[in-house]
């Protein structure tokens, strides 16, 4: 089950960020909302986090560029691409999501603006936990497995055999040096 909620979790998160990405980085989608996001990067470079430690301020063009490449990139790690990569994935959107909240905060836009990217860092933080969870899951089966098997070997006085063929059928090394 949780197999199956983390799929169509990574499908639709993947697919949301792959168009909200095109959308900053190419007006063929829909001219104005492409407009809207080229306003709101070029108020957002102006607040850019780092600017405070480092003094440099994003060109607002790149800035949007790169957090739109950066989208279509990981929805699309999110949706087709299995294994590790996803979860780096889903921790870059993540913080593309803080950034994004900490940039609607700092222009005091209000709740109503930060809205949508406070429920996909929340959908993210979700899935990570998800799969966190069925990771947990799959090395607790796998240690009861090997404890089941390790039970499961005969002992002779407290030493498990070794049944390789170079080392004698049945015998441990121990015994070996008594004889």
């Amino acid at each position: 089950m949780a197999s199956y909620v983390l799929r169509v979790i990574s499908l639709t998160l993947g697919v949301f960020f792959i168009f909200i990405g095109t959308l900053k980085l190419t007006p063929s989608v829909n001219k104005e909302l492409h407009k809207e996001m080229r306003k709101m990067y070029i108020k957002n470079a102006k607040v850019f986090p780092l600017v405070k430690w480092t003094k440099w301020k994003p060109n607002s063009h790149m800035y949007r560029k790169v957090i739109g490449g950066s989208e279509v990139v990981c929805g699309a790690i999110l949706s087709f691409i299995p294994g590790p990569l996803k979860e780096a994935a889903n921790v870059l959107m993540i913080l593309l999501s803080c950034l994004d909240i900490y940039s609607h905060y700092a222009q005091d836009e209000g709740l109503d603006k930060m809205s949508l990217s406070v429920v996909f860092f929340l959908l993210l933080t979700c899935r990570l936990i998800i799969h966190l969870q069925m990771k947990a899951r799959e090395l607790e089966e796998a240690a009861q497995q090997n404890q089941v098997t390790e039970q499961a070997t005969p002992t002779c006085q407290g030493h498990t055999h070794n049944v390789h063929p170079a080392a004698g059928a049945g015998f441990s090394a121990a015994d070996k040096k008594t004889q």
